[in-house]
């Protein structure tokens, strides 16, 4: 251990490439929400190699502690573990090795940068304040509510002082860091529309209720419903994702099926906008003579930040990026994330680290060419140290 080390030094050299090398084989192996064996047994693994018991949380969940060498508080770090169903369409030469999953949003480089802060945090044990709780979490991406809720149910919280995440972000420049008070990250609900009509024959459509043509004037109205309903004050977004009807190109179905997300930066005009989503769908049902069945359920929450912690999170960052570049334009973000049931529970902050290259040439999250970049767990994981070394409540 190297005298007068600060626990957000830069991580040592061999450590970050052991944490890459994680990372990439996380990213070869990715797993969907609550599905997360494979993962939960290597970082089960790479926990206990440095000296932690960790215990299973929420099924193919993590939680261990450390107990650090100082007074202070619990302090809680959360990484999620979950892939997406999308086809991997990179080049790389740890590409997906599981046909339709892919970690396509960086959880692989947040598992890793976790992992790496668990090295780091016991290694330096005796400068570490209080004790530090890692939270190993499942299914951030839309699994039955969300893995963060199981876990809150199960007690990973319990004796929590404040809770922090961070996530990487292509729209921001990269190695920036955004964090603000408040509301960063929307309320979601998701919307199913289940279009019921009468079928036939596509050469006499007079004789059917065609669920295709009303279908895609609801996709139509449901996308200027924000516009038309809150304008310049914004705070909203709408978007159809999935429209399906149909299997043959001269038939009429009965039937059509859409789905889509709402998101709002709080809950009156997410409840407000979800009515009108109602409204709108009952009123296309009744220009077309059939039926829609919308069903508008309200999924995750908001994520608020604590004003107090996001100090905390600010001057970590500042330490390891520059003041100059830590700041809180771009937000609050549209996206949704179920860190809000964390931060809902106990004080926590939740905090953006740009991943973007110049020229915004670097693929958003989510999208089949992403891949999370390496760069990130340095700084990722000091910023984490950083936090925790400050006390974290």
């Amino acid at each position: 251990m190297t005298t007068g080390a600060r626990l957000d030094d830069p991580l040592p050299t061999e450590l970050l490439q052991r944490a890459r090398a994680l990372r990439h084989e996380l990213h070869r192996w990715p797993e969907l929400g609550f599905a997360e064996h494979r993962t939960q047994a290597r970082v089960r693994d790479w926990l206990a190699e440095h000296g932690y018991r960790p215990r299973a949380c929420a099924g193919t969940g993590l939680v261990a502690e450390l107990d650090g060498g100082r007074p202070g508080p619990v302090v809680a770090l959360r990484a999620d573990l979950d892939a997406l169903p999308i086809d991997e369409r990179t080049p790389l030469p740890y590409r997906s090795e599981v046909p339709g999953v892919a970690h396509k949003c960086g959880h692989d480089g947040h598992t890793a940068i976790l992992c790496a802060v668990a090295a780091r945090l016991a290694a330096l044990r005796d400068r570490v304040p209080g004790t530090v709780r890692l939270l190993f979490q499942p299914a951030e991406e839309g699994v039955d509510g969300g893995g963060a809720r199981v876990m809150v149910a199960a007690g990973a919280l319990d004796g929590v002082a404040a809770v922090y995440g961070l996530h990487n972000w292509p729209g921001f420049p990269k190695g920036d860091v955004r964090v603000a008070p408040g509301t960063v990250m929307a309320q979601e609900h998701r919307l199913l529309f289940a279009v019921r009509g009468r079928g036939g024959h596509a050469s006499e459509p007079q004789r059917c209720r065609d669920p295709i043509a009303a279908g895609a004037r609801l996709v139509t109205a449901l996308h200027t419903l924000v516009a038309r309903e809150v304008g310049l004050a914004g705070g909203a977004v709408l978007s159809i994702g999935s429209f399906h009807a149909g299997t043959a190109n001269n038939v009429i179905p009965d039937g059509a099926e859409l789905r889509g997300t709402l998101r709002s930066v709080d809950v009156e005009l997410g409840e407000r906008l979800a009515a009108r989503v109602r409204e709108v769908a009952a009123g296309e049902a009744a220009a077309a003579g059939l039926q829609i069945d919308a069903q508008v359920e309200r999924t995750y929450p908001a994520v608020v930040n604590d004003a107090a912690c996001v100090t905390r999170v600010a001057a970590a960052a500042a330490r390891v990026v520059g003041a100059g570049r830590v700041g809180t334009a771009g937000l609050p973000l549209a996206a949704s994330e179920d860190f809000a049931y964390l931060a809902g529970t106990v004080p926590g902050c939740y905090f953006l680290v740009g991943a973007g290259a110049p020229v915004g040439a670097t693929p958003g999250c989510h999208h089949p060419d992403f891949d999370f970049d390496d760069d990130l767990l340095d700084v990722g994981a000091r910023i984490c140290l950083g936090i925790v070394a400050a006390g974290g409540a």
